[in-house]
């Protein structure tokens, strides 16, 4: 079942994804690639969270 904060919390998690990886390549700073594997890590969170929930 999607709910809102769902599916605001997985928005956020694949916004954030993009823009580290749009900082990254510009800028090949590593913190932004680490921080990239996190937010990926939150969207695989959020998408397998669904997936479970799903009735």
């Amino acid at each position: 079942m999607f709910t809102f904060q769902r599916t605001l919390g997985l928005l956020a998690a694949l916004g954030m994804f993009i823009f580290s990886v749009f900082i990254y390549l510009r800028t090949g700073d590593w913190v932004a690639a680490i921080f990239a594997l996190g937010s990926l890590a939150y969207f695989v969170f959020f998408l397998s969270h669904y997936k479970r929930n799903a009735p």
